[in-house]
């Protein structure tokens, strides 16, 4: 699965992608297609800000349970690392680092560090990519014509995520001072997104290019050319990667909408499951931390919840004959 944040992203991502299926899935346009072997949908978290984005992609998660998620788009590069940072670079996190969190004191603002890791897979294969993989393969035009380097190249290293648009180079300097001007780029929403995919299972990654240096001559010249220069590199792990198709995936259910069950079915499969809602929940892979939110002595009734929250009820049908339960699947086909 591919996030985005912003319209200009999501649509980068799909243009480099290259043939897809469009759904509307609760309002939303998601594209699904092929990348190399594995089945890919893009999924718009629908706008900024970590909060959002971990909304979008607990969401995502919990209806496809997909095996990798990558966050992709454009983002602020930092100018004082020592490298040869440009606008269209793409930065790629060896490490997350939320810097949100904190505490007030009468003498200022306490920052208390939050840092998240990327898939060590995904890490690796960002790291194998050359320049004819990714980079060659970006139309759109460079707004400083073809002076310099004309390339794009890919860097890796720290990424701040915060909740908002920086501009103010003190924040830039009060960030790379507490970790050792070791940051490579700024931007909004791959914390939000790493700590839903840390909780729900798949594997984490995100492809941002440069389009600003977060200071005051922050524009969006370069925002064109920063998403497609991502999207084109994301697509080029994906094609790359050695993470396996996966089609009977746990969870994962078409987009189309699924039908809706009544309440009398409700009650009855609830008083009638018992304790086979272990067995259910295995087989759905319901993590320990959701089982453990569900209400004690009422398991059957948290786990419809849980499904019909993610539209999973349409699979019970042959999951139920799995663990041998016609019984249930006769009422619910009824």
């Amino acid at each position: 699965m591919i996030v985005t944040a912003l319209a200009l992203e999501h649509d980068a991502v799909v243009d480099a992608r290259g043939v897809s299926t469009s759904h509307v899935w609760r309002g939303n346009k998601v594209h699904v297609g092929r990348v190399g072997t594995l089945d890919v949908l893009v999924f718009p978290a629908g706008g900024m800000g970590n909060v959002g984005a971990a909304q979008a992609a607990t969401l995502a998660i919990g209806v496809w349970n997909p095996a990798s998620i990558m966050l992709v788009g454009v983002a602020a590069g930092m100018q004082d690392t020592g490298e040869d940072l440009r606008r269209g670079d793409v930065i790629v996190p060896t490490q997350i680092i939320g810097y949100e969190l904190g505490k007030i004191r009468p003498e200022g603002f306490e920052r208390r560090y939050e840092v998240m890791q990327s898939s060590w897979e995904l890490l690796q294969t960002a790291r194998g990519l050359e320049a004819k993989d990714w980079a060659l393969s970006v139309t759109a035009p460079r707004p400083d014509g073809q002076n310099g380097r004309v390339i794009p190249r890919a860097f890796f290293g720290p990424v701040y995520s915060g909740e908002k648009v920086v501009t103010d180079p003190r924040i830039v300097e009060e960030l790379q001072t507490a970790w050792g001007h070791q940051g490579i780029g700024l931007e909004m929403e791959s914390f939000g997104v790493a700590l839903a995919a840390w909780r729900g299972g798949p594997g984490f990654l995100m492809a941002k290019a440069i389009m600003d240096f977060a200071d005051p001559g922050k524009d969006d010249a370069w925002k064109v050319y920063a998403a497609e220069s991502a999207a084109r590199f994301a697509i080029a792990v994906l094609k790359n990667t050695s993470i396996d198709s996966e089609p009977d995936r746990p969870q994962a259910i078409p987009i189309a909408s699924p039908q809706r069950f009544s309440g009398q079915i409700k009650v009855a499969f609830c008083r009638r499951l018992a304790d086979s809602w272990k067995d259910l929940a295995d087989l759905f892979e319901v993590s320990p931390y959701e089982r453990g939110r569900f209400e004690r002595g009422d398991e059957a009734r948290s786990l419809w919840e849980w499904l019909e929250v993610r539209e999973k009820l349409p699979a019970l049908l042959k999951v139920l004959l799995a663990i041998e339960r016609k019984d249930l699947a006769d009422l619910m086909k009824n």
